[in-house]
C-alpha cells in the first residue's frame, strides 16, 4: 500500500497572506514618503507578478522595489546620494525632487530572467539595482543591498514592524521598536483551508505519523526542543501565527524558515542554503510528515543532500512505496520537492511526487502549469479528490 504524504506550503495555500501583503505596501509607502514621494501603492497584481517570476519573499521584493525606487531618484539628482541611507533619505526629501513611478512588474521579470531558477533571487536583485544605478551610489547601495536576513537591512527591519507589531517586534528581537504599527499578519492573514479539510487531515493522523508537514518559507521559532548558537531574534514567530490560526500546529509538522535557520547553524551554513528552492528544506518536510520528528528530518535531510546518505525518518522511507503531494502556489517550491524526491529515488527509496498548482491570478496560473501535474483555484479543491471513497 502506497503511503500519501502532503506538504503544504502557507502563504496563498492554507492562509490568505493578507498580513504579508499589507506589510510589504506598508513598507514600501513608508520609504517612499521618507523620499518625499506619494505612496507607491504596490497593487495585488503587481505582488502576483513578483511570485510568478520567483519573488516569494518580502524580505527581497521589499528591497527591490525600495531600491529601485531610490536610484530612480538619484539617477535623477545623483548629488543626493550620502554614504548612508538615513541620511541620504533625509536630504532627498529635503530637495523635493519628483519622479515617476518605477514598473515594478518589469523589474521582476528583468530580475527573473537573470536569476538561477534553484536560487533565490536576491543576487539578481542586487545586480538588476546597480545596473539601474549605472555603477552609481555605491556607499548608499552597500547599506541598503545588504543581507535580507538581518535587521541590519534597513528594508528587512522596517517589513518586520509592520509583520509582527511593534510590541512582538520587541519582543522577538529585544530591541525598541522604531515606530507604532498593529501586527498586519493578525489584522489581515485568513484561512484558506475550510474546516471540513482540516477535520479531515486530522483524523488521517496516526501516532508517529502525521502524513503532512507544513513546508513554507515564512520565518518560525527554532524545532521544539533544539538547542540555540545563533541567537534568539533569528527566530519571529510569524509561521507559527499561522498554524495556530489554521488549527493545525498540534498535527502538522512546520517546517519553516527557523527550522531551516537552526540547521544551517548547525552545519555551518547560510539559511539560505537550505531553504526552498533547495531541496533540503523539502527533504526535512517530506521526512517530518513522514515520521513526525523534525529535528531528525531536519539532519537527514542535510545528509542525503550534502553527504548522500539515507537515514534517520527518510530510510524509513525506504521500507514502503510513499507518494509525496505537494501544494505549493510557487514554482520554486514545487522544483524543490521534486528535486527532493528524486534524491530519494536515487537512494533507494520508492517516492513518487505529485505537484499540486494553487492560484486564482492568471499569471501565477500560467507559470505554474510549467511545473505542476495540475493547477486548481483553491486549496480545498485541491485536496477533495485525495479523499473521495
Amino acid at each position: 500500500m502506497t503511503n500519501t504524504l502532503f506538504l503544504f506550503d502557507l502563504d496563498g495555500v492554507l492562509v490568505y497572506p493578507g498580513g504579508y501583503k499589507e506589510a510589504l505596501r506598508a513598507t514600501i509607502d513608508r520609504f517612499a514618503v521618507q523620499m518625499g514621494q506619494p505612496p507607491i501603492n504596490l497593487t495585488i497584481d503587481e505582488i502576483a507578478e513578483f511570485e510568478a517570476c520567483g519573488i516569494t519573499n518580502e524580505w527581497d521584493s521589499s528591497l527591490m522595489c525600495v531600491a529601485a525606487t531610490l536610484v530612480d531618484v538619484l539617477l535623477q539628482r545623483p548629488d543626493l546620494a550620502g554614504k548612508d541611507i538615513e541620511g541620504t533619505l533625509q536630504t532627498i526629501r529635503n530637495a523635493g525632487v519628483s519622479i515617476e513611478r518605477p514598473d515594478f512588474a518589469l523589474l521582476a521579470r528583468e530580475v527573473a530572467a537573470l536569476a538561477p531558477h534553484d536560487a533565490p533571487p536576491t543576487e539578481a536583485i542586487d545586480q538588476i539595482i546597480r545596473q539601474r544605478a549605472r555603477g552609481g551610489f555605491g556607499a548608499v547601495l552597500d547599506g541598503l543591498l545588504s543581507d535580507i536576513y538581518s535587521l541590519q537591512t534597513p528594508t528587512t527591519r522596517t517589513l518586520q514592524h509592520f509583520t509582527l507589531g511593534s510590541k512582538r517586534y520587541h519582543q522577538t528581537y529585544g530591541l525598541k521598536a522604531e515606530f507604532d504599527t498593529e501586527s498586519m499578519l493578525i489584522a489581515h492573514d485568513k484561512p484558506l483551508l475550510s474546516q471540513e479539510m482540516i477535520d479531515r487531515l486530522r483524523k488521517r493522523v496516526r501516532p508517529h505519523q502525521p502524513g503532512m508537514a507544513i513546508y513554507t518559507a515564512r520565518p518560525s521559532l527554532p524545532p521544539s526542543g533544539a538547542s540555540l548558537s545563533d541567537g534568539q531574534g533569528n527566530y519571529p514567530p510569524e509561521a507559527n501565527l499561522a498554524a495556530d490560526l489554521l488549527g493545525l500546529a498540534d498535527c502538522a509538522p512546520l517546517i519553516a524558515s527557523g527550522a531551516m535557520t537552526w540547521l544551517a547553524a548547525q552545519r555551518g551554513k547560510m539559511p539560505a542554503d537550505y531553504i526552498k528552492p533547495s531541496p533540503v528544506q523539502a527533504l526535512a518536510a517530506i521526512g517530518a510528515a513522514h515520521s513526525g520528528e523534525i529535528i531528525g528530518a531536519l539532519e537527514a535531510a542535510a545528509r542525503l543532500a550534502e553527504d548522500d546518505r539515507l537515514s534517520g525518518p527518510l530510510g524509513l522511507l525506504a521500507k514502503e512505496p510513499a507518494r509525496v503531494v505537494v501544494f505549493e502556489d510557487s514554482c520554486g517550491g514545487i522544483q524543490a520537492t521534486q528535486r527532493a524526491v528524486e534524491l530519494l529515488s536515487r537512494a533507494g527509496a520508492p517516492v513518487t511526487c505529485e505537484a499540486v498548482g494553487v492560484a486564482e491570478e492568471a499569471t501565477k496560473c500560467q507559470a505554474l502549469e510549467t511545473v505542476a501535474d495540475r493547477v486548481v483555484g483553491d486549496i480545498n479543491e485541491g485536496l477533495a479528490s485525495y479523499f473521495q471513497s
